[in-house]
């Protein structure tokens, strides 16, 4: 049993649902146009994945840094990225200790990566590095779980993703109390050699409350412009699974927090 993502990046573009990165990207850069200051010209995805948001930014002529954890998931974001004549800049880091060159206009953080932050002391950090980064008068958009999503959707439920040659199997333990939940995923691989070749991973995602995440905002110098259940702020519903927030960085004439 593996900690973290090592076994799923290799078949997570295969499994489930996933969102319209085409629809995101659109969304991203009409926002950017409208709200967003125009200096650095290059927008940053937080927790990039495979890279497929990245992908569909750079098919509409973005310049993009993409920054994950994984250096599985980094690979399979430079093979996306190349199927589409795309070479960006990608960095291998933790976004608790992110490092940049220089800044960027837009930082999007998808996926409710920020979900699997242990504290909302470590989302204060993300915060405020996020803000370091972005150039004043820059947006930073990203999506986390609902607290609906937690108890309803995730709870102690089990669910079987299946996609050609292989099958995937994801168990809950939600622990309500903590409001943190566990996921227990095994992936069945269809081999030559074998019938399947099992691998196994946890992950661990916890809860951050609106109260909190627009606490840490204001207190990382940044202004919230929405709260939404897409990227274009369309008011929240009381089933609303993924929460997305759009906040512009402040600072002043020093660089620092207003």
């Amino acid at each position: 049993m593996e900690e973290g993502y090592t076994v799923l990046p290799a078949f997570y573009d295969f499994l489930g649902k996933h969102p319209d990165y085409r629809a995101y990207a659109e969304a991203v850069i009409e926002l950017y146009n409208e709200l967003g200051a125009k200096e650095s010209g290059l927008f940053l995805d937080l927790a990039c994945g495979t890279g497929r948001f990245i992908s569909a930014l750079m098919d509409r002529g973005e310049d993009v840094i993409g920054v994950d954890l994984s250096p599985e998931r980094l690979n399979a974001a430079r093979k996306n990225c190349a199927r589409r004549g795309h070479a960006p800049l990608l960095l291998c880091q933790d976004m608790r200790e992110l490092d940049l060159y220089g800044t960027v206009d837009v930082c999007t953080c998808f996926s409710n990566s920020l979900n699997y932050l242990e504290s909302e002391e470590e989302l204060a950090r993300v915060f405020s590095l996020v803000h370091n980064f972005l150039t004043p008068g820059g947006l930073f958009l990203f999506d986390v779980d609902s607290l609906y999503k937690f108890e309803k959707l995730y709870g102690d439920n089990s669910y079987i993703f299946e996609a050609p040659k292989c099958y995937c199997v994801w168990q809950n333990s939600y622990k309500k109390r903590k409001k943190e939940c566990i996921f227990y995923i095994d992936i069945f691989e269809g081999t030559p050699e074998t019938a399947y070749k099992r691998r196994s991973e946890v992950q661990k995602q916890r809860y951050f409350s609106q109260k909190a995440l627009e606490r840490s905002l204001k207190e990382a110098g940044f202004e919230l412009i929405f709260r939404g259940r897409d990227p274009k702020g369309t008011p929240v519903k009381e089933d609303t699974a993924d929460v997305f927030y759009l906040a512009r960085c402040i600072k002043s004439e020093t660089g620092g927090q207003k």
